[in-house]
This record gives C-alpha cells, sequence and structure tokens, in this order.
C-alpha cells in the first residue's frame, strides 16, 4: 500500500470530530458553515492554496418542497373526478408529476422562487504538480447532511413504493378524460349529479364506481408517501457524505507529503449543499467552467465511500439522465484492478449503473466536462449503507472500504499523470 495506518486513523478522526462537536449539518445553516469552517482549517495545513466559493440557494424546494408541490396538485386534481370538469383531474396531476419529474430528475429548479435563499460555500485546497501543470484533477465530497429518509428502511423496495404511490396519480389521469368525454356523447351515462341553481357540480358515473373502489384503498398510501417521503430528523451523514471529504483531505495530505504529481494539478475539497438538489457542485462547474478551468479536467465526486462492502464507480445515474465519461471511469476501474493485484483483503469493486439518487458529478457531466462517481455499498445493489438514516454514524462506518477508495484514487492520479508525461 502506498499509505500506511495513520491515514485511515485521521479519516475517521476527522468524521468523529465533526459528527461529535458540530453534528447534523442542514445546508446554508451555522452547522454546514462551521463544518466548511473545518474543512478549510484541515486544507491550509498542507495545501498549496485555498478557495472558498459563496453561493446562494434554498434547502427547502429539493426534496422536500417539490414532493408536496406535486402533492398537493394531485390532491386538488383527485377532488374534480367527480364532477363535470374531471378533465382537470388529468390537467393538474399530469402537472403534478411534471414537477415531480422536473425538480428532481432535471433538476429545473422552477419552484425555487417560493422559498427564502441562503448562503453556502464549496471549500477546495490546491496541490500543484512538480512541472508546470497539463491536467486538472478535482476530488470532492459534500459538506452538508440531509433529513431522515423513512422509506429507506425498505432498501431498495423503496423504489417500487415510490413509483405505487405516483402510479395512483397515472391512475387519475389516464381514467378522468375516459369520464369527460363519455358524459357529454352517452345519454344517461351519468347515474346521479348534484346540481346547483341548475348547474350539475357532482356526477356520479360508472367511471367513478371504477376509480373510487382502489382510490379508496390507494389514496391513504399516496398521501403517506408524499408526507413521508422526507422525514424531519437530520442525519449525523458520517458516511453520507463526511467520508467523501475525509477521503479528499487524506489525498491531498498524501500528495503534499512528498508525493506531489509530476503534471497534474489536484483539487480536493467539498461542495456545499449537495442534499438540497447538487446546489455547490452546479456553482462550482457555472464559475470554473465560464473561466476555462474545467476544459482540461477530470473530476471525481467521491459519495458515501465508508459504508458497505464494496466500491462502485459509477457510469451512469439514470435518475438524472447522465453518463459519465470512460476517460474518467475507465482508468479509475483500472487504478483499482491494479491496487487489487498489489494487495491481499482489498474490497471488491465494479464498474456500476446507479439506478437511483445522485452525486456532483452529475452537474459536471450534464454540461460536458468530465466526470465519474465512486462511492460504497452492497456489493450488488449498490444501495448506500444507512442512506439518509439515523444510523449514519461514525460506529457504522467501514474503515477499510474508505482506505481502499483513498489508495484507489491515488493510484489513478499516476496513472493519469504518467499518461500525460
Amino acid at each position: 500500500m502506498k499509505t500506511d495506518k495513520s491515514y485511515q486513523n485521521y479519516m475517521l478522526e476527522f468524521i468523529e470530530r465533526i459528527c461529535r462537536d458540530i453534528g447534523p449539518r442542514l445546508a446554508t445553516t451555522e452547522k454546514e458553515y462551521q463544518a466548511i469552517d473545518e474543512i478549510e482549517k484541515e486544507l491550509k495545513d498542507f495545501s498549496d492554496e485555498t478557495i472558498r466559493d459563496e453561493f446562494y440557494c434554498t434547502n427547502k424546494a429539493y426534496p422536500g418542497g417539490f414532493t408536496h408541490v406535486a402533492g398537493v396538485l394531485c390532491i386538488i386534481g383527485f377532488c374534480f373526478f367527480p364532477t363535470p370538469l374531471s378533465i382537470l383531474t388529468t390537467i393538474l396531476c399530469a402537472l403534478g408529476i411534471l414537477v415531480l419529474i422536473l425538480e428532481l430528475m432535471v433538476l429545473v429548479e422552477f419552484i425555487d422562487f417560493l422559498y427564502p435563499k441562503r448562503k453556502s460555500f464549496n471549500i477546495f485546497g490546491k496541490i500543484k504538480p512538480i512541472s508546470s501543470p497539463k491536467k486538472l484533477i478535482i476530488f470532492g465530497g459534500h459538506s452538508d447532511s440531509a433529513y431522515n429518509f423513512p422509506f429507506t428502511k425498505y432498501g431498495t423496495k423503496m423504489n417500487t413504493m415510490m413509483y405505487l404511490g405516483i402510479g395512483l396519480a397515472v391512475y387519475a389521469i389516464l381514467l378522468s378524460p375516459i369520464k369527460f368525454i363519455l358524459q357529454f356523447i352517452i345519454q344517461d351515462f351519468v347515474i346521479w349529479e348534484l346540481m346547483f341553481t341548475g348547474i350539475p357540480i357532482f356526477t356520479f358515473t360508472i367511471i367513478d364506481v371504477i376509480f373510487f373502489i382502489p382510490f379508496i384503498a390507494w389514496f391513504p398510501f399516496f398521501l403517506y408517501i408524499i408526507i413521508r417521503f422526507v422525514g424531519k430528523t437530520l442525519v449525523p451523514g458520517a458516511n453520507d457524505n463526511l467520508s467523501g471529504v475525509a477521503v479528499a483531505l487524506a489525498i491531498g495530505k498524501y500528495l503534499a507529503a512528498d508525493h506531489r504529481p509530476q503534471n497534474v494539478e489536484v483539487w480536493i475539497g467539498s461542495f456545499g449543499a449537495e442534499e438540497v438538489g447538487q446546489r455547490g457542485s452546479k456553482a462550482f462547474v457555472r464559475k470554473y467552467g465560464k473561466k476555462g478551468i474545467l476544459d482540461n479536467s477530470l473530476s471525481v465526486a467521491l459519495e458515501s465511500v465508508g459504508g458497505g462492502e464494496g466500491i462502485g464507480i459509477l457510469t451512469t445515474e439514470k435518475m438524472y439522465f447522465t453518463t459519465h465519461y470512460k476517460e474518467v471511469y475507465e482508468p479509475m476501474y483500472e487504478a483499482f484492478q491494479k491496487y487489487e493485484s498489489e494487495n491481499k483483503g482489498v474490497v471488491p469493486g465494479q464498474l456500476h449503473e446507479a439506478v437511483f439518487a445522485g452525486t456532483d458529478a452529475v452537474r459536471f457531466s450534464k454540461k460536458g466536462y468530465p466526470a465519474c462517481a465512486v462511492v460504497g455499498g452492497a456489493i450488488e445493489t449498490l444501495f448506500l449503507k444507512n442512506w439518509h438514516s439515523p444510523a449514519d454514524i461514525p460506529e457504522n462506518l467501514n474503515k477499510r472500504l474508505m482506505r481502499d477508495v483513498l489508495e484507489t484514487c491515488l493510484h489513478f492520479i499516476e496513472l493519469i499523470d504518467q499518461r500525460i508525461s
């Protein structure tokens, strides 16, 4: 191994200190600022230069805000089903699903105006190469932690439960136009109606019978999904994602200690406000993309690399319709294989497609800057251990996994440095 056990201890001690002295860290709050200050102190100990970039965002729109907005639109839509204007059910439920898709998967942020914005920060340190830099490599975790997700206790079945919840809105979208059309073209289609000043305000039909029988059983489940999708308890975030920050810091610490690359400049650090829609990495890409600094860069998001039994090097993040770059994930996997061949007891590693949730690498790849993500998790599904759970504490970390990720990243830097020399 390149590193000794002191690096493993350094990473764990950093995570324990943040969790003990600061605790959970909601984005754009004083607790996140305190964590960023601590990260900055670490970076200044070994970095040639540190950069701290301020940006503004809301911590309420994502994911709780858009979930509630989408849910309310659908519930209002359901109320129109037993009326002559049942077509409004289709319109409102479709709008609710559109809000969900655009906010969750496309990251459009068009409901942000409903919520106040506060500042957060990206904090990074620079490690200069021995010679003039020919390539930039960026490694980043994130400083904030999340609210608990009650459904994570169901593991990968959580996806199925979410789809079942959305299914009620789809069911209403399909049936409501049928009722709306048939009430005009079939005589005696309306079984019973309630009139007010000669205008029908309630019309009960055979389509209502078809809709409301399953609706009675389905709606409480739908409501439970909307209300409980995001919990009210902030989690410690030891794995998600102090582990990623700790590995990034350890990379910088090792390189600065007489192990500098010949031709590669390395930035290590932390993005702010990841749990509220990857707002920090968005601001980072916007700033340094415009400056041209990312034009010759490779970026690696280190996400939850302290939990589970295996390493996943992400090739795609399907929920965000994002494909990462071969020029990053292939040499990263090659670096892992090289490290694995040189050492015994290394945790398993593989190229992997992420189906649910996402990383800061999305913001880079979507804008055309080569990136991938390295995550830890279950060997086959790569479901993140203790993800958005109160059990995400330092005691539940896999110290060996963090060290294996650290070594893999160091091999990756060495591999890229050799190829451009």
